[in-house]
């Protein structure tokens, strides 16, 4: 066969190869992701700082650190002026996996990277813009960049969110629950894609009445959810994660709305199996050797400062 047509057919199949590894790299990478052994420091490190996992029982804490080993695969985490060690790695991952854990198979497919920065940071308006965004002291935040998503997290915050198992706040998962939210195509409280059409009525009646109550200072979910629909579904997540019990006794319709769309109910997930836990339990198993955070330990943001004098209140 003359040369040139050699060349051209070597060239043809090292391009449908490069394509065919272009398709499979996402198998691939998952595959190698879910091959690699669970580091024990990082089994140590939820045992002790992640209520929600160290409630569950073996086999569903191996699927939990499975989940972990995908988003960690497809997920860069970048540090800005501080260190992702590997607390930061395992609570960033522990946040990405708790709002999904009852949805087998859920990715973040638009998010590729999550900076790390210090600390709260201020977002000023800014005077070219005619709608300008919401000033203040952030913790976290979702943006978009072209087809492309990233997260910014408060190192000191995601910290402190997990150092208190049943406070009801939790910067990680709130951040995550938007992106839960922003499944359908927008970030707007109605996460369309884990509603199920025939609870969507339902949603958006109990969304706006406890929107109003929020509003008027008649409810005790946090005042930021009454800041819009989406700040709503991400403050309720942090609710429901942290202090299920007290959210099914003061809003038993918005708990069992939770339940359903995120498939934490006994009907719909593991807890439907002996041995393992619904969401009102993770707490109850817990609070016997929890360790309470208290005014003089030392800050969990590792500033060396005693919590009150540095985080408490924040």
């Amino acid at each position: 066969m003359p040369l040139p047509y050699l060349l051209a057919g070597a060239a043809l199949l090292a391009l449908l190869y490069a394509f065919y590894r272009y398709l499979t790299a996402d198998a691939r990478r998952r595959q190698a992701a879910l091959a690699a052994p669970f580091p024990p420091a990082w089994r140590q490190l939820l045992a002790e700082h992640v209520a929600f996992y160290d409630g569950l029982d073996a086999a569903e804490k191996t699927r939990f650190e499975q989940q972990m080993q995908l988003f960690l695969a497809r997920t860069q985490l970048t540090g800005i002026q501080t260190e992702v060690d590997d607390l930061t790695r395992v609570l960033t991952a522990a946040s990405a996996v708790i709002p999904v854990f009852g949805l087998p198979g859920w990715e973040y497919p638009t998010l590729h990277e999550v900076l790390i920065v210090p600390d709260a940071w201020q977002l000023e308006a800014r005077p070219d813009q005619e709608q300008a965004p919401l000033q203040g002291t952030l913790l976290g935040s979702v943006q978009g960049f072209q087809t492309s998503q990233y997260m910014r997290l408060s190192k000191a915050a995601l910290v402190q969110g997990f150092a208190d198992a049943d406070d009801g706040r939790n910067v990680g998962v709130h951040e995550f629950a938007h992106l839960v939210d922003e499944a359908d195509g927008q970030i707007d409280g109605v996460p369309g894609a884990v509603l199920p059409p025939s609870l969507r009525q339902p949603w958006a009646e109990v969304l706006h009445r406890e929107l109003a109550a929020i509003r008027a200072g008649h409810s005790d979910i946090d005042p930021y959810g009454g800041t819009s629909e989406a700040e709503f579904f991400a403050v309720v997540n942090e609710y429901f994660f942290e202090r299920p019990e007290k959210l099914q006794a003061h809003h038993p319709e918005l708990f069992e709305l939770l339940t359903q769309a995120l498939h934490q109910h006994p009907e719909h997930t593991y807890a439907a199996r002996p041995g393992h836990l619904d969401p009102r339990q993770w707490l109850r198993q817990l609070r016997g050797k929890k360790k309470t955070l208290g005014r003089n330990s030392p800050c969990p943001c590792g500033s060396g400062k005693k919590y009150k004098d540095c985080h408490l209140g924040h």
